[in-house]
């Protein structure tokens, strides 16, 4: 499948009135040698309590999308400590958004590290 581009997501992003929007996982670094069929990973933030669901927000084939707006600690923080913004619309909401999100991930971080080799342990004995 072939990805869409990013400006095609950024157009579709800011008609559904997306604040901003950053690049995570695999094409996160420009750099990186990512397969070309690898998936498009997309954090948007809009800062309302009225923000789509991710399914709800038509993005084109091969994007993954996740809605910052209550999306769980565990992507937001990755999102934001491991991104490459792909458009910003509003960088007072955007730093203070990334700012919050980072420290309470990394506050978080030993924790939820913790209950993932719990949770692995307990996969592993066949629970």
């Amino acid at each position: 499948m072939a990805v869409a581009s990013e400006d095609a997501v950024i157009r579709v992003l800011r008609d559904a009135g997306a604040k901003f929007a950053l690049v995570f996982g695999s094409r996160a670094d420009p750099d990186s040698d990512v397969p070309p069929d690898s998936d498009l990973d997309v954090a948007a933030f809009w800062g309302s309590r009225d923000a789509p669901a991710r399914w709800d927000v038509d993005v084109p084939g091969g994007v993954d999308l996740v809605v910052l707006d209550g999306a769980p600690l565990w992507l937001t923080g990755r999102a934001a400590m491991h991104r490459r913004l792909l458009f910003d619309d509003d960088p007072p909401a955007r730093v203070a958004w990334q700012a919050d999100t980072r420290l309470f991930y990394l506050d978080e971080l030993p924790g939820l590290r913790r209950r993932q080799r719990e949770w692995l342990e307990v996969i592993s004995r066949g629970g």
